[in-house]
């Protein structure tokens, strides 16, 4: 199957740190005003696998004002319902002197945009809009440049309105943006803040304004992983181990010869079945019987908490101040008390679901995703090929709050669309979300705080035993 073609594609090489080549991608880039910028370090960090981040560190974003005169700004972030769809246009139009309905945004394809780590922790609107404000207005300093050679005024004396840049002592001498770049390629690199507006000159920033994909998600017209539909197209379903991390021994599909047209997928421990209707596919996949290696079940809801405070044994100190015995000697009341939180599912309302197809030895796929570079990345390995041979395409997203972060549904759709060779849809039931994603890790919190004879708070000591990442240093002001 043929891929759709796809507008612009300027990227095919430009995935990560790695691959990144400036003098490619400038090459690679059409006409009009381009500025290229960082969105900051935090979205390159640690531990994504990354040998060569200096490149990206120095280029993973760009705003480009196009030949008709539209604003296309590229970044590597996703919207998954927080917003920054509108948002980030929000700023970037603002500066620009447009309407929002003249920016468009592109995220989180990994052949059109340039790298970016992830979209968690509220991060975003934070670091990436001062940036983006930046960038808009070295773009449109440019433009007034242009606009001042060709219109033969002082820029002093040039107004902008809606791409559109006048004398403001003769309003009938001016020109647009689709003028001054038609035919240009003019590329910038944003090394230091060029004047942005004062607050007080903001016209869409900080103003209530209708989402831009409002529209489409209210009437339904929006687009999920969950909605690709492809030609030939098949519908998988997953045989589950009933305990997770249970290791396959024997697959019984005598019964699947009641259902026609049903296909196997026995690759590793997964196990799976495919057919051309998802009704099919899931009424056949309830008649596979799998015999499986179950692991020891080390502890349960009600003793998963002792568990957790017998067995942690690193002693990370986010913070600390003064001494914890002085605090007890001036308290005159010291109080203790343990909390205990068990695992909590992310549960968004869109369930982990992945659409894709193989063309030779190239997978793209749209899956539902808050790191697209990193599902690259675990796809390649996944499926042992080179990065540059899986195209992530990220559309919307029905929330994440972080577990999506981690994309088995993926890599499953993708091993059995290589396997069938066909074209693959897997969407997770609501109980595989509760059963097989990863979840907020379970925790138990020793508090001991110590205060006064006038109250004042002299002691605090914050305990917390959990099984992985379960929060750090805040930064929020």
């Amino acid at each position: 199957m043929k891929p759709d073609k796809i507008d612009e594609l300027y990227f095919s090489d430009v995935n990560t740190p790695i691959s990144l080549d400036r003098r490619d991608f400038l090459k690679k880039l059409g006409g009009g005003i381009i500025v290229v910028f960082c969105l900051g370090k935090l979205s390159l960090l640690e531990g994504w696998g990354q040998n060569n981040a200096e490149d990206a560190l120095n280029f993973n974003a760009y705003i480009r004002v196009k030949e008709d005169g539209r604003i296309n700004c590229y970044t590597g972030k996703i919207e998954m319902g927080q917003g920054i769809i509108t948002s980030l246009a929000q700023v970037v139009a603002d500066e620009l002197e447009v309407p929002i309905s003249m920016v468009d945004m592109v995220m989180g394809d990994t052949e059109l945009c340039p790298y970016d780590a992830g979209t968690w922790g509220s991060l975003t609107t934070r670091f990436a809009d001062p940036v983006l404000r930046a960038a808009a207005a070295e773009a449109r300093e440019i433009l007034i440049d242009l606009a001042a050679t060709k219109l033969e005024v002082s820029e002093a004396n040039l107004k902008l309105e809606n791409g559109v840049i006048y004398d403001a002592e003769n309003p009938s001498n001016k020109t647009t943006y689709a003028e001054l770049t038609k035919g240009k390629k003019i590329v910038k690199n944003l090394e230091k803040k060029p004047d942005i507006k004062r607050a007080n000159e903001f016209k869409l920033i900080g103003k209530p304004i209708i989402s831009t994909d409002a529209i489409a998600k209210v009437t339904g017209t929006a687009k999920y992983s969950g909605d690709i539909k492809l030609p030939g197209m098949m519908y998988a379903t997953v045989v589950r181990p009933t305990i997770v991390g249970s290791k396959k021994l024997e697959v019984d599909a005598s019964e699947l010869s009641s259902f026609p047209n049903v296909e196997l997928i026995n690759e590793g421990d997964l196990v799976a079945v495919v057919h051309s209707d998802p009704e099919v596919s899931s009424s056949a996949a309830k008649k596979v019987r799998v015999s499986w290696d179950t692991p020891e079940q080390k502890m349960d809801n009600e003793t998963i908490f002792k568990y957790l405070e017998d067995n942690i044994s690193n002693s990370d100190i986010f913070e600390e101040g003064g001494s914890l015995e002085t605090g007890k000697t001036n308290s005159n009341s010291v109080l203790n008390a343990q909390y205990q939180d068990g695992y909590k599912a992310h549960a968004p309302m869109e369930t982990h679901s992945a659409t894709c197809y193989f063309e030779d030895d190239k997978l793209t796929i749209w899956t539902s995703t808050q790191t697209p570079f990193g599902t690259q990345d675990q796809l390649a390995k996944a499926l042992e090929i080179p990065k540059e041979n899986v195209h992530v395409k990220q559309i919307f997203l029905g929330g994440g709050f972080g577990g999506k972060i981690y994309n088995q549904q993926a890599i499953e759709a993708a091993l059995i669309a290589k396997s069938c060779k066909k074209p693959v849809q897997l969407v997770w039931s609501r109980r595989e979300e509760f059963m097989y994603d990863k979840f907020r890790p379970a925790a138990v919190v020793n508090v001991t705080s110590g205060v006064d004879e006038n109250g004042k708070l002299n002691l605090w000591e914050f305990d917390i035993y959990c099984a992985g990442t379960r929060g750090t240093k805040l930064f929020y002001d």
